[in-house]
């Protein structure tokens, strides 16, 4: 079969159309087609139905279960026991109800991974359920949790991994058959299938063999079983975000170009392996940007790709015991929250159910939190109320309608205008940290960039910029108070649509500062909040504070060692995660040969030693900084103890006439006056091979008893030839030292 007409075909395939000209998903590039005209397409390019329906659903869950739950593996070989299968608790009604009220819309199970192991009795192998002594080999998981869906009204699909590490005919045509016949069970057995998810994982099969996938086989028997599922995201429905982070692109399009004909490129990124399939539209999903004027420039088509973000609830990907304290926080979720479904995509988290067949009380305790976090600052568009006017507006396309959530109502700009501005007046001065702001997309994808702007001592001022807006975009930003505030498109490729937006403000931004660390005599501690007028309560001996702890008014003054937590209310009653600090009073003392510049003489006593390492800002008060002399350090521990390293950290900034040691030197000693050689090292990289601002450990071993530890950083005093400073006094500036 010829490329073109795979081409063809696949296009067909793709958004259910006769002619690959027939669907607004896909538009081809004409040779003869210039830059402005190719833009102008690009705007014009929308979703598929199936495509919009599946954007809206924004959060969605992941299970992966199966034989490794029970093994304790990440990746089953194929040869595992059926008979290890046995979920005694197994509640497929427990996993959905805690899915829906943490707010997600889909549950996506793993129904067979690598291992070959089936989740439903397939007529097809016996290493599944059938084979288990779960439920006397009656049981059928995907049939459980499709039933759970129903009833609480969440969507449902299915993953099905097209490598078998179990089936013997792996690597043969025969097996492809087999995949597409289990496929067929899954698509026919169970009524409405709403996604299927494939990956391209295509390592060896029991025989050793590999498998060239039939791709368009396996769409042909979804599109004709399923119409209306999704297929994702070695699928051409939805495309991969290119990590499993969480973590999305600050500008996501999208409309991509649909240039590459193979699956290699994005297999390559990922766990999976190349497949020589036919459909990625796309190359390299690592990159920054996918969809920008210069990316679509030299396409040969442009298609309606948007990207999903999946990450695990977990370290794992499968239920471990040993990670039952290492779920993310719901600060954690609610950061992959801001940085996926706020960037344009989707997000498919991951929650693994557990050898009982349960979720697990701490993921189910983190998503409860989390849709309680959502809630507190979602739950309430402080723009709302507010009277908006435009610059442009459509005939029947008011400026009022972006206050009104969803896309039947929306505001356009007129005909062929690019920029326009939205101008929201509060009715009075509120305090907002964040924005949503969602593009009507069954229009197209059109904002390119964006800005955020308050009136301020009677002028407008900009707050933040940005690129891509889609679906939907969330930016946070410091807390700004404000009557009046503008929304600018300030470049769009054809007429914007805007169909939502709205203000909001976060729980309080609490921080500690110093975050911790040791001292020698005292230290103060300053509990920071976002605004001032929010109430901070702490305690000192470890214990979680409330409204009833201490009450924070100045900065806490520490003698002894301590711990303390924090916690910042504003006037909704809305706390802040706790902050948890631990000072230690030294049972050492610092001096120095040469005392620290003035200018920099850090944020502590022993800021060289508290445990804190600097951050890349050499101003922060984390470093100590010498000019034009040696740093000569002494440390008394008080008593005689025994150490086998020591360590000192000094940054490379030679553009601030920051430079790194010629070496180091550590000396110990048991009385403070005479000193033996610990160790010593010489730094062999020259300051113009040295990258501009760099931060280097230098370390010496070698076991030893002493009471005295003398860390001496040689500095080269000057700055050397050629370099802009030639000749003046050469800064060195070292944080931390730690002594093992």
């Amino acid at each position: 079969m010829k490329k073109s007409f795979l081409f063809i075909l696949l296009i067909s395939l793709l958004w259910g159309c006769g002619s690959r000209y027939e669907s607004d998903s896909y538009i081809q590039i004409n040779p003869e087609d210039t830059p402005e005209e190719i833009i102008l397409k690009a705007a014009h390019v929308v979703p598929s139905a199936r495509q919009l329906e599946w954007q809206d659903l924004e959060f969605t869950a992941f299970c992966h279960f199966g034989i490794n739950t029970f093994t304790n593996r990440e990746w089953g070989d194929g040869t595992e026991d059926p008979a290890l299968f046995n979920p005694t608790e197994f509640d497929a009604r427990q996993w959905v109800s805690a899915f829906k009220d943490a707010g997600l819309k889909m549950v996506l199970i793993t129904a067979k991974h690598h291992d070959g192991f089936c989740l439903w009795p397939s007529a097809y192998t016996d290493h599944s359920v059938k084979s288990s002594p779960w439920m006397d080999g009656k049981g059928d998981v995907v049939k459980a949790v499709k039933e759970a869906c129903d009833e609480f009204g969440l969507k449902f699909g299915v993953y099905l991994s097209p490598w078998d590490r179990n089936q013997q005919v792996y690597g043969s045509d025969e097996y492809n058959t087999y995949f597409v016949n289990q496929l067929t069970e899954l698509l026919s057995n169970y009524g409405v299938i709403d996604e299927v998810w494939f990956d391209g994982a295509c390592g060896e099969g029991p025989n050793g063999k590999r498998q060239v996938y039939d791709w368009m086989r396996y769409y042909e028997t979804i599109r004709e079983l399923q119409p209306d599922a999704t297929i994702a995201v070695m699928g051409p429905d939805v495309r991969w975000v290119g990590t499993e982070s969480g973590y999305g692109r600050v500008m996501e399009w999208s409309v991509v170009p649909y240039n590459s004909m193979n699956t290699d490129e994005t297999a390559e990124n990922s766990q999976q392996a190349p497949t020589d399939g036919v459909f990625i539209p796309m190359g390299d999903m690592m990159v920054k940007d996918l969809g920008s004027r210069n990316k679509i420039r030299k396409a040969k088509a442009l298609v309606w790709y948007p990207s999903e973000v999946d990450v695990s609830i977990r370290p794992g990907w499968f239920y471990h015991t040993s990670q039952d304290d290492q779920v993310k926080t719901p600060e954690k979720l609610f950061d992959i929250w801001f940085s996926s479904i706020g960037r344009n995509s989707l997000l498919l988290l991951n929650i693994p159910p557990d050898t009982r067949g349960l979720i697990h009380e701490n993921d189910v305790k983190a998503l409860k939190d989390l849709a309680s976090l959502r809630e507190t600052v979602f739950g309430n568009n402080l723009a709302e109320g507010a009277s908006v006017k435009a610059t442009s507006k459509a005939i029947g396309k008011s400026s009022a309608n972006v206050l009104i959530p969803g896309r039947e109502k929306f505001w356009m700009a007129k005909k062929g205008e690019d920029e326009a501005d939205l101008e929201f007046d509060l009715g009075e001065e509120k305090a907002f940290d964040c924005i949503t702001i969602s593009e009507n997309i069954e229009l197209g994808q059109r904002v390119e960039q964006f800005s955020i702007d308050v009136w301020k001592d009677d002028r407008w001022r900009e707050i933040t910029r940005s690129t891509t807006i889609g679906n939907k975009r969330i930016l946070r930003f410091s807390p700004r108070t404000a009557q009046k505030v503008r929304l600018r498109i300030l470049q769009a490729r054809y007429t914007p649509a805007i169909s939502f937006f709205a203000l909001h403000k976060r729980p309080p931004q609490l921080e500690l500062l110093p975050a911790g660390g040791a001292f020698m005599e005292e230290m103060a501690v300053e509990l920071k909040s976002d605004m001032d007028d929010h109430d901070i309560y702490y305690t000192l001996d470890g214990s979680e504070p409330d409204k009833s702890s201490l009450k924070y008014s100045a900065p806490v003054t520490i003698s002894e060692s301590a711990q303390i937590r924090a916690i910042a209310y504003d006037s909704r009653g809305a706390s802040s995660f706790i902050r948890t600090g631990t000072y230690t009073k030294a049972t050492f003392s610092i001096t120095y040969k040469y005392p620290p510049s003035p200018k920099y003489q850090g944020n502590s006593q022993i800021v060289l030693m508290d445990g804190q390492n600097g951050s890349s800002d050499f101003s922060s008060g984390d470093w100590l900084g010498w000019e034009g002399v040696d740093m000569v350090t002494t440390i008394d521990f008080g008593e005689v103890k025994e150490f086998k390293r020591v360590t000192a950290n000094f940054v490379n900034a030679v553009g601030s006439w920051i430079f790194l040691p010629r070496g180091m030197k550590v000396e110990y000693s048991t009385d403070g006056k005479r000193f033996k050689k610990m160790g010593e090292l010489t730094n062999p990289v020259l300051w113009d091979e040295a990258p501009e601002t760099d931060r280097q450990a230098f370390s010496v071993y070698r076991s030893t008893k002493a009471k005295f530890i003398r860390v001496t950083g040689v500095s080269i005093k000057t700055c050397p030839d050629k370099h802009a400073g030639e000749g003046g006094k050469a800064w060195l500036f070292c944080d931390e030292i730690t002594v093992e």
